[in-house]
C-alpha cells in the first residue's frame, strides 16, 4: 500500500462493485477478503495526474497513501486548477473547505489566509519548506496544493493552529514536453506561461516553467503584473542517488487594492455594519499606490537509497524576499453619527507603508526507514531542521510639506491624504506630500534547531497506530533603530523550548476504506512572525490541540475519494492583555477558543468522462474564555473571518474527443470582523463556469467567472473588505509541440 521511497506509488483496490455496496450497505466478513487488484495512477504528459483524485500527498515530509493519513487532507490537482484556470494559490484554495481570506490585515500584504477560523498567513509551505513572505503566490510552477487541517507542530515546527498549506512544485521528469499557453480576459488581462521539459538521457532532464501577466482589475485603478522563471534539474531520476536543483525569480508590480469601508445603519452601538456596497468603487490612488515585491529561492534536494528499505534525504532551501508597500486604506467621515450613507459621503484614505526584507537559510534531513519487529512493521520518519530566519521590517511616513517638521524632529507631522467620496471616487489625486521617509526599523533573527521521531506502525494488517514527537528550540531576537529623534523602543528576545505531538489510530478492514481517530498539538511563540515587544518578550507560547474521527473511502478501482472527518481545533490558553497597571507584565495566557465541525469532500472521477470536486464544512467556532472583564461580554461570540459554512463543487464532463464542459460553486455563511460581532459580511454563493475544445496539440477553453454578476465579499478586514470578481471571461489557447 504505502512505498515511501517516493520513487514508485502502486494501489490495491479490491472490484468496484464489492466497495460500493461495502460502503453503501456494509461489508460482511465474507465479503472484505476479496483478492486486490494492483492498478497504477493514471499520469499525464507532463507527470501529473490527469484527474482530481490525489492518491498519495507529500505534506506529512513523505509520499504517503491518503488513507494512511489519521488527518483531513485536501489537495488541489493540477488537473482542478487547469480547469478553474486558477492561476494564484488564493484562486486554488477557494476548492478547500474551511478556507477563508484575510484583506491586508494590519497594513500587510500577499495571501492572508484562515484554517478553521484560525489565521495561517504564517503556515504556508513550498515542498515542506515554511513559505511565510507578504506576497501573492502564483501557480505557474505549482502542480499542486495541499491542505493539511489541524494543528501539525510536530511535521512543521511553530504555527499550524488550524493547519497547513503546502505547495508542490513541478518536478523535472523522464520525456519531452513543451508546451505555451496564452491567456486574454475582461478587465485587460493578458497572461502568458511557457512548460518546457527535455529529457537529457535516461537519468537526467531539465524543467522551464515561465510566466507574463499584466491585468487590471473590475474596480477601475487596482492591477495585478507579475512575471516569474522557475527552472529545475534532476540527476539519478529512478536511480539510488537522485540530486534536484530548483530556483524560482518571482515579481510582482501591482497597485493594491484596499476593499471598500464599513458603515453603520444605525447611530446606536447595537447597529448592524455593513459594507458600503459600491463593490466596483476603487478608493485608492492609482498614480500613488504600489505594491512591489521580488521572491528568489534556490534549492537542492538529495536523496540516496541506501538500502530498499532505508532512505536518507536533505533539502537545503536559500530565499530572499523584498516589499515595497505603498497603499490607501479606505474609510468613512460623518460630519455626524447619524448621517444616512450617499455618494458624496466622505471617503478619507489612510496611508499604509511598509517595507520588508526578508531572508531564509534552511536545511532539512530526514530518514525513512521500513523496519519489522517480529509480526509489527514500523514506518519511522527521523529527522532535523536548522533554520534562520532574517526580517528587517521598516515603518515609514510620508511627510505633510506644508509644516515644518524635519525628517529628525521629534513631532513629526504625517501628510494629510486628499480624500474623496462614496459616489465618485477621484482615483488620480494627488497628496501634497514628501517621499516616503524612514522612521523605525525592527531588525529581527529568528533560529530554529529540531529534532522529530514519527513511527506508523502496522500491528496487524487492518490496524495501525501513528506515535509522533518533535523538539523544537525556537530563539528569537530584535533589535529596534529609530531614525528620527525618537526613542527606539527596546530591545527584546525569547527563547522557547517546546515539544509537540502528533498520534492516530487506523483501522482498515480492507484496502480502500480508512476509519481513524486522531490527535495533534501546536504552539505559536509570542515571536512566530519574528519581531517582539517587551510583553510578549515575557510569554509563553500560546498552546493548540486538535480532536479528529474521519474516515477515508476508495470507489471505482481508486478513481474517486470520499472522505468525512468530525474535529474540534482548540487554542487552549489565548493570548489576552493585562489590565492591571503597574510594570511591564506578560500577556495573560487565560483565554480559550476552539471550532468544533464536520467536513464533507469528493474528489476524482463519477465516470470515464465525468469529474467531480466537492466539499462542505460546517463549522461552530466559538470564543470560549475571556479573563479581561471589559471583554467579559464577548464570550460566546464567534471569532472573525470563522464563518458557519463553506461549500464548494466543481464538476466537468467531457462530451467527445474534443469538447469538455463544467462549472461549480463556492459557497461562504456569514462572516464578522471582530470579536464584538457587530460587523459582518454576508454570505454568498458564487457560480463559475467553463468549456474547452481540444484537437491533438491544441486547445482552446473558455472561463467565466461569477456567473449571475452577484456581489459579494472576499477578503476581510476590521476597516474594510476587498470585493469579490464582478462577471468576468476569461480564453486560453495552448499548444504542445515537439
Amino acid at each position: 500500500m504505502r512505498d515511501k521511497s517516493g520513487i514508485r506509488h502502486f494501489a490495491k483496490f479490491p472490484a468496484a462493485a464489492a466497495l460500493f455496496s461495502a460502503v453503501a450497505g456494509g461489508v460482511h466478513a465474507n465479503e472484505a477478503v476479496l483478492a486486490p487488484v494492483e492498478v497504477s495512477a493514471e499520469a499525464s504528459q507532463n507527470g501529473t495526474s490527469n484527474t482530481y483524485n490525489a492518491p498519495t500527498v507529500s505534506v506529512g515530509r513523505m509520499q504517503q497513501d491518503t488513507l494512511d493519513v489519521p488527518q483531513s487532507v485536501t489537495t488541489i490537482t493540477q488537473e482542478l486548477m487547469h480547469d478553474q484556470d486558477a492561476n494564484t494559490v488564493k484562486e486554488a484554495l477557494r476548492n478547500a473547505v474551511g478556507v477563508t481570506f484575510n484583506a491586508a490585515e494590519g497594513g500587510a500584504s500577499g495571501d492572508g489566509i484562515r484554517i478553521r477560523g484560525f489565521g495561517a498567513s504564517n503556515d504556508l509551505y513550498l515542498d515542506s519548506f515554511r513559505d511565510a513572505a507578504q506576497y501573492n503566490r502564483d501557480t505557474f510552477f505549482i502542480d499542486s496544493v495541499e491542505v493539511l487541517r489541524g494543528p501539525a507542530s510536530m511535521l512543521f515546527g511553530r504555527g499550524s493552529t488550524g493547519g497547513v498549506v503546502n505547495q508542490v512544485s513541478k518536478k523535472a521528469f523522464k520525456g519531452d514536453l513543451n508546451q505555451v499557453t496564452t491567456t486574454l480576459g475582461t478587465d485587460a488581462y493578458y497572461r502568458a506561461e511557457g512548460d518546457f521539459n527535455k529529457a537529457i538521457n535516461d537519468n537526467t532532464a531539465i524543467r522551464l516553467n515561465v510566466m507574463g501577466q499584466k491585468a487590471d482589475s473590475f474596480r477601475d485603478g487596482a492591477e495585478m503584473n507579475r512575471w516569474g522563471v522557475a527552472p529545475t534539474v534532476t540527476f539519478g531520476i529512478g536511480e539510488p542517488t537522485q540530486l534536484s536543483v530548483m530556483y524560482l525569480h518571482y515579481e510582482e508590480n501591482n497597485v493594491p487594492d484596499y476593499g471598500v469601508p464599513y458603515y453603520r445603519k444605525s447611530a446606536s452601538i447595537h447597529g448592524t455594519d455593513q459594507p458600503i456596497g459600491n463593490v466596483d468603487q476603487f478608493y485608492g490612488l492609482r498614480d500613488f499606490d504600489s505594491e512591489d515585491t521580488v521572491a528568489d529561492m534556490l534549492s537542492l534536494n538529495f536523496q540516496h537509497q541506501i538500502t530498499p528499505n532505508l532512505l536518507l534525504k536533505n533539502g537545503t532551501r536559500l530565499g530572499k524576499y523584498q516589499l515595497d508597500l505603498r497603499a490607501s486604506a479606505p474609510g468613512l467621515q460623518f460630519a455626524k453619527p447619524s448621517d444616512a450613507l450617499s455618494d458624496s459621503t466622505k471617503v478619507t484614505r489612510g496611508r499604509k507603508l511598509r517595507m520588508r526584507d526578508q531572508e531564509i537559510i534552511s536545511n532539512q534531513t530526514d530518514v525513512l526507514w521500513d523496519v519489522e519487529t517480529g509480526t509489527i512493521r514500523h514506518s519511522i520518519l527521523a529527522g532535523m531542521e536548522l533554520t534562520r530566519e532574517k526580517l528587517t521590517s521598516t515603518g515609514r511616513m510620508q511627510l505633510d510639506l506644508t509644516g515644518t517638521a524635519k525628517p529628525n524632529d521629534a513631532g513629526l507631522r504625517p501628510c494629510i491624504m486628499p480624500s474623496t467620496t462614496v459616489g465618485n471616487p477621484s482615483l488620480g489625486g494627488a497628496p501634497n506630500c514628501s517621499a516616503p521617509v524612514n522612521t523605525v526599523a525592527a531588525h529581527s533573527t529568528a533560529d530554529t534547531v529540531a529534532f522529530y521521531l514519527q513511527d506508523m506502525i502496522d500491528l496487524t494488517p487492518h490496524w495501525k497506530v501513528l506515535l509522533g514527537a518533535r523538539y523544537d528550540h525556537f530563539k528569537a531576537e530584535t533589535t529596534n533603530e529609530s531614525f528620527t529623534k525618537l526613542p527606539a523602543a527596546p530591545n527584546t528576545g525569547r527563547t522557547d523550548n517546546v515539544w509537540s505531538w502528533r498520534t492516530g489510530l487506523i483501522y482498515q478492514p480492507t484496502a480502500v476504506q480508512s476509519y481513524y481517530v486522531s490527535y495533534g498539538t501546536s504552539f505559536n511563540p509570542s515571536a512566530e512572525a519574528y519581531s517582539t515587544d517587551p510583553k510578549s518578550a515575557l510569554t509563553d507560547p500560546e498552546k493548540n490541540a486538535n480532536y479528529e474521527i474521519g474516515a477515508k473511502f476508495n470507489l471505482y478501482d481508486g478513481r474517486l475519494a470520499l472522505r468525512t472527518a468530525i474535529f474540534r481545533t482548540e487554542k487552549t490558553n489565548e493570548r489576552q492583555t493585562d489590565i492591571e497597571p503597574g510594570v511591564v507584565k506578560p500577556y495573560l495566557l487565560s483565554g480559550r477558543r476552539y471550532t468544533d465541525g464536520i467536513e464533507l469532500e469528493a474528489a476524482g472521477q463519477l465516470s470515464a468522462d465525468w469529474q467531480i470536486f466537492a466539499g462542505v464544512a460546517l463549522m461552530d467556532p466559538v470564543i470560549a474564555e475571556i479573563t479581561n472583564p471589559q471583554r467579559k461580554y464577548q464570550e460566546g461570540n464567534m471569532p472573525d473571518n470563522a464563518p458557519r459554512y463553506t461549500a464548494n463543487l466543481w464538476t466537468t464532463y467531457q462530451i467527445d474527443g474534443n469538447w469538455k464542459v463544467g462549472g461549480g460553486f463556492n459557497a461562504m455563511g456569514k462572516r464578522y470582523t471582530n470579536l464584538d460581532n457587530i460587523v459582518n459580511l454576508p454570505g454568498y454563493v458564487r457560480w463559475d463556469a467553463m468549456a474547452e475544445w481540444s484537437h491533438r496539440d491544441v486547445s482552446v477553453q473558455l472561463n467565466v467567472y461569477n456567473l449571475f454578476d452577484t456581489d459579494h465579499y472576499e477578503g476581510l478586514y476590521q476597516g474594510f473588505t476587498l470585493p469579490g470578481t464582478k462577471r468576468s471571461a476569461r480564453l486560453s489557447a495552448s499548444y504542445k509541440f515537439n
